[in-house]
């Protein structure tokens, strides 16, 4: 039996397994280590409304916790789990890159290892992070599929893990605009009626089940209240639980307009006050102006990288009670509020407001605003004149990323853990297309001598 086991043969094809997938063995043995040194879970604030399933997120996380704890009873598994999903996408992900690109396996393995790098500081974090770095890694595989193998399979798996990331964060609603332009891209380079019919009735089935997804959280929730000082929620629960008042739960309300709102403060001084003419609302301002500015937590006191950050804070903890009891006081949704006095201030400080925009894009990461535009025009211009699939799937992955990084802007805290869905995989197939690019120069010089 010892000489069956190892024989030349055995030991041959033994390597040869290895060889094959010595990236695949890399990234599960990094997952064991990972996990054998630690798997105990690490609570950040924005864990407490993933654990009390609150309904200021889209639900796949909460359920995806509550059904962890369910059936293992421990937040540990939690971690195990987000871990293990993570490492199976690294996995596929590469194996798609090979399948396209022809990856030998020390490409593979190179491209494996250097996206585990972020897993080694978010596995344990009790927030969305890992799982939207897992279904980003199966979206872009599975859009890359479909580009070069249209079928069924392929579109109805991308649109599930589209919409698993549309569950996830609100973030991910840019997603709307590039499934449509990649489904248009598809349409364009072979056009044919019955493919047209798959790819509206996917986008439709996209967006009818995300919002049936939302609507069905928000209904199951609605009696759940949760107090929460640091995101801003009033002390007085009889604001929340009196009937006349109420406030929709809908991506809209909870993403544009709450970030906007903050943006309009920042930008914008005590003297705008006179814009408004309900006393209420001035007296308001005035007293979130008057405390911004003693905090100097406003643009004029602007100091670089992380004033901003500091300034969000500050601006969202003390005018959320205020903004909550004047709504209450007007009978009015607070995103309605909140508009209201968002749209008057940016109108009056427009100017300032996009050059703060530009600002925080320039202080934070503009090299990955600059590289993917540049980059999707080019390959824009060359599917339009060729129809290619490597410049359909590379002007995909950079309005990808384009699209993350300008909801980040104008409608959120500038925080690298956000930019962390997108950036990496464009590195990725940057380095494959010059990669594949350098392989096609030494062919053509081999064959000339």
């Amino acid at each position: 039996m010892y000489k069956y086991f190892f024989n030349n043969d055995s030991l041959k094809k033994l390597n040869m397994i290895l060889k094959k997938n010595i990236s695949e063995f890399s990234i599960f043995f990094v997952t064991i280590i990972l996990i054998l040194n630690s798997a105990d879970p690490v609570l950040e604030t924005d864990s407490v409304r993933y654990l009390n399933q609150s309904l200021l997120d889209p639900p796949l996380y909460s359920s995806f916790i509550f059904i962890s704890q369910l059936i293992f009873g421990s937040l540990k598994y939690v971690v195990i789990l987000q871990t293990i999903f993570v490492a199976f996408a690294i996995i596929f992900f590469t194996k798609t890159l090979t399948q396209i690109f022809d990856l030998g396996s020390f490409d593979k393995t190179l491209i494996s290892l250097f996206l585990f790098l972020p897993v080694i500081s978010i596995y344990k974090n009790i927030l969305t992070e890992t799982i939207s770095y897992t279904f980003s890694l199966l979206f872009i595989s599975f859009m890359a599929k479909l580009i070069y193998n249209f079928n069924n399979k392929n579109l109805a798996w991308l649109s599930i893990t589209a919409i698993a990331l549309l569950i996830t964060r609100n973030q991910f609603l840019f997603l709307y605009p590039i499934i449509f332009l990649l489904f248009l891209g598809l349409f364009f380079s072979n056009p044919d009626k019955q493919k047209i019919k798959l790819l509206t009735l996917s986008l439709i089935l996209i967006f009818l089940t995300h919002n049936f997804l939302i609507i069905l959280n928000t209904h199951l929730k609605k009696d759940i209240i949760h107090i929460n000082k640091e995101y801003g929620v009033p002390e007085d629960i009889d604001i929340i639980q009196n009937t006349k008042w109420t406030e929709k739960i809908t991506y809209v309300t909870l993403g544009p307009s709450y970030f906007l709102f903050i943006d309009a403060l920042y930008v914008s001084n005590i003297e705008d006050v006179e814009l408004f003419k309900n006393q209420n609302t001035k007296k308001l301002l005035v007293n979130i102006f008057n405390e911004m500015n003693e905090k100097k937590s406003l643009i004029k006191n602007y100091n670089g990288r992380g004033h901003f950050a500091s300034s969000f804070s500050n601006i969202r903890d003390y005018s959320y009670p205020l903004l909550s009891r004047l709504a209450h006081q007007q009978n009015l949704s607070v995103s309605k509020l909140r508009n209201e006095i968002s749209i008057k201030l940016i109108k009056k400080n427009y100017k300032i407001y996009i050059k703060f925009l530009i600002k925080k894009a320039y202080d934070t990461t503009w090299l990955f605003i600059v590289v993917p535009l540049l980059i999707s025009l080019s390959g824009l211009i060359f599917f339009i004149k060729n129809k290619s699939n490597i410049s359909l799937l590379l002007s995909s992955v950079s309005l990808f990323a384009i699209s993350n990084h300008m909801v980040i802007y104008l409608f959120g805290r500038i925080q690298p853990r956000y930019f962390l869905y997108s950036d990496l995989i464009l590195l990725v197939l940057l380095f494959m297309i010059v990669s594949t690019f350098l392989k096609i120069i030494n062919k053509k010089k081999s064959n000339n001598f």
